[in-house]
């Protein structure tokens, strides 16, 4: 009876088991490929938790073996987004952001929202606040989120960070909540501040009074604050002491508006310098303008006598208030 087969049948036959274990093993192929290792919080222990004070706000949310997820933003900057591992474990490089909906939803939705920078470090992604808002976004509507990229020991399969939105709304709703409470400024943002003068001119501005009243805002919230260094400076234009005493002026009329403003006397250290410790050349206007100048330094050490002697810290980033 075999031998009554038709040679075309048996080639056909042939032919088409060949098509469809090539299909199999490259479907096969593509799920291995596809397969990862993931780490994500069992859904009986997710937890988010919010904490902060007038200095940060922090959202975290610790992720079942790998570390924790963490949304922050501290006083004076953006919200901004950190992935930390208990150890290295992704290859540095570019990791896919996925938002997708949750194995019990309807929807099947799954989008790519960016690709994101990875560092073999134990905080391998960090993220700005767009990105971070929308992420925050994707949470609050019930989405996960995942983070794929190729692991550090190398290998076909991805390794996965799922971050879960179970208990999500509660805790970002003390999240918002604590941002409106923090302070405008930190301490790096205030640390030294540098208020600028007309050629005669020894009264503060409105800006340089806004200026000391985000300073003022801030020490007093932050008890680690000890001491105010306040230098007065002027350019090299004019008669020598007529500067000294110029720029003394404009020193303790900076020391008045903090004091007035509530900070402790005993705190402040007040040194006027004339035409001394110049940060620009005086040979041009530019120059001369730079050097017209009270800075306002705070320390979170105890005022030491033998600083008033010394030089200023002129070499300090500055943070400006303009006329």
């Amino acid at each position: 009876m075999a031998d009554n087969i038709p040679m075309y049948s048996i080639q056909y036959f042939i032919i088409s088991a060949l098509r469809l274990a090539t299909a199999l093993l490259l479907l096969c192929s593509s799920v291995a490929l596809q397969a990862s290792v993931q780490f994500a919080t069992r859904t009986e222990s997710v937890k988010w938790e919010s904490e902060g004070s007038k200095f940060y706000c922090r959202l975290s949310h610790d992720v079942e073996g790998f570390g924790q997820a963490v949304f922050e933003r501290e006083a004076g900057e953006a919200t901004r987004f950190y992935l930390k591992s208990q150890m290295p474990r992704m290859k540095t490089g570019k990791a896919a952001l996925v938002s997708r909906a949750p194995a019990w939803s309807s929807s099947a939705t799954a989008n790519t929202l960016s690709m994101v920078t990875v560092r073999e470090s134990t905080t391998p992604i960090k993220i700005g606040r767009k990105l971070s808002e929308r992420m925050l976004a994707e949470l609050q509507r019930g989405m996960l989120i995942d983070f794929k990229r190729q692991p550090l020991y190398g290998g076909s399969q991805l390794l996965q960070v799922t971050l879960s939105s179970i208990g999500f709304g509660h805790s970002h709703k003390d999240y918002l909540g604590c941002q409106g409470d923090l302070l405008p400024v930190n301490y790096k943002q205030v640390r030294k501040s540098t208020l600028y003068y007309d050629d005669e001119d020894e009264d503060l501005q409105k800006a340089a009074q806004q200026r000391l009243d985000l300073i003022v805002e801030y020490a007093i919230e932050d008890p680690s604050i000890k001491t105010f260094y306040i230098d007065g400076h002027t350019d090299s234009q004019g008669i020598r002491n007529e500067n000294l005493l110029k720029s003394q002026r404009r020193t303790e009329k900076v020391m008045d508006y903090l004091i007035e403003k509530g900070i402790d006397k005993e705190r402040i250290v007040a040194r006027w310098h004339g035409e001394r410790y110049q940060v620009k050349s005086n040979q041009s206007t530019k120059g001369r303008a730079k050097n017209r100048r009270v800075t306002v330094r705070l320390s979170k050490e105890l005022p030491n006598i033998l600083v008033q002697s010394e030089s200023p810290d002129v070499d300090l980033p500055e943070v400006q208030a303009e006329k």
